[in-house]
């Protein structure tokens, strides 16, 4: 992107302040051998999944993806090329329930304002859930100031949750691999589907299929 479209790549990225970016994104890496520093790829073949909410980024995104199709990128020692390029049909939520299943690990987050110190929450436990709710609710009305009221009706059930440990910019971060039953308006329920949930969701994690 930074190559295909720098003026979009500052927008994200560039700045000093940190926007949301109501997109997300998952690595389907294949069968492959987790070492302690790397990860080993026999096949040397990645599956990124990516879903955006907001339909011109996703354009943007999508144009800059093509014009590198074909073409060599490199990242220290390694070298990726995009060989192909497919759009997947969208599943509509039209009822104020829906059934999540990660595609990326979840991140709960807490972080501390005074001290820029962060602290990381499992979905199995209480205190993970209250947060991982209230963060919810403070990316929705970022988005959509209109629901401060309607967020507060939300409701989130852990079906299934696996604690993995996942490195981040050299920081171990605690995530889940879980299924969710979330009941919100059909709207909020598509943009959380479209857009990625909890913490990190722009760096690789957070991405949910509906089920």
């Amino acid at each position: 992107m930074e190559k295909e479209n720098p003026e979009l790549f500052y927008k994200l990225y560039g700045s000093k302040a940190t926007i949301r970016k109501n997109f997300t994104y998952s690595l389907f890496l294949g069968k492959c051998n987790f070492k302690r520093e790397t990860i080993e790829i026999p096949n040397k073949h990645i599956v990124l999944n990516l879903s955006c909410y907001d339909l011109e980024l996703g354009i943007h995104i999508y144009n800059a993806l093509l014009k590198g199709k074909n073409h060599s990128y490199f990242y220290k020692d390694i070298s990726m090329c995009i060989t192909n390029i497919k759009l997947q049909k969208e599943k509509l939520i039209s009822t104020d329930v829906a059934f999540f299943q990660t595609m990326s690990p979840c991140v709960v987050r807490e972080h501390n304002e005074e001290t820029n110190r962060d602290w990381f929450y499992s979905l199995s436990e209480s205190k993970g859930q209250q947060l991982f709710l209230q963060n919810l609710q403070i990316q929705i009305v970022d988005t959509f100031p209109e629901a401060k009221d309607e967020v507060q009706a939300m409701e989130i059930r852990v079906l299934k949750n696996k604690e993995v440990k996942v490195k981040h910019y050299g920081i171990e971060v605690l995530a889940n691999i879980c299924e969710l039953e979330i009941k919100a308006k059909s709207y909020i329920l598509d943009y959380l589907s479209k857009a990625g949930i909890g913490s990190l969701k722009s760096t690789g994690f957070g991405m949910m299929k509906v089920k």
